[in-house]
């Protein structure tokens, strides 16, 4: 993995709830069709295959598997149904702190942020990202071109 992977990912995370609107029961906007996050009960019946209650190590894929350190709270080596779930909050709530902070910083209203705006704001990683994030070259980083760096590092 190159250097810029993991500060992309990171971006990617801290980017990707920005443009997940809230639906109910975890459902997710996808172009024009609303997908739904497995429960945590169909994430448990798909990975833990031992049957235990909790995710191990072994068991844990995609995202489980590259966050277990941080989603494993009491570092016993399992997720338990209640660290997914928590790990699921933090995220959502992480998500809502930073559309506001994008929705703030969008000083001009006109729904797209400029590399001056991203400073202003204190969006460090947008703004170091400034270039690779406005693909077009305008000047401006639209919504799009957000939706279009996340579905690049899925």
């Amino acid at each position: 993995m190159n250097a810029q992977s993991p500060i992309l990912l990171v971006l990617s995370a801290a980017i990707l709830p920005l443009l997940i609107q809230a639906k109910p029961n975890g459902a997710q906007h996808d172009g024009n069709n609303a997908r739904q996050s497995p429960s945590i009960e169909q994430v448990f019946a798909r990975l833990d295959a031992n049957a235990s209650g909790g995710i191990s190590v072994d068991e844990a894929e995609g995202p489980l598997e590259g966050h277990f350190d941080q989603i494993d709270k009491d570092g016993n080596g399992e997720i338990t149904g209640v660290e997914l779930q928590a790990s699921r909050a933090k995220r959502i709530e992480r998500g809502i702190r930073m559309r506001k902070r994008i929705k703030a910083a969008d000083a001009d209203g006109n729904g797209t942020i400029s590399n001056n705006e991203a400073n202003e704001a204190g969006l460090d990683k947008l703004t170091e990202h400034f270039d690779k994030i406005d693909s077009n070259g305008d000047g401006e980083i639209t919504k799009q071109e957000l939706k279009n760096l996340i579905k690049k590092h899925r």
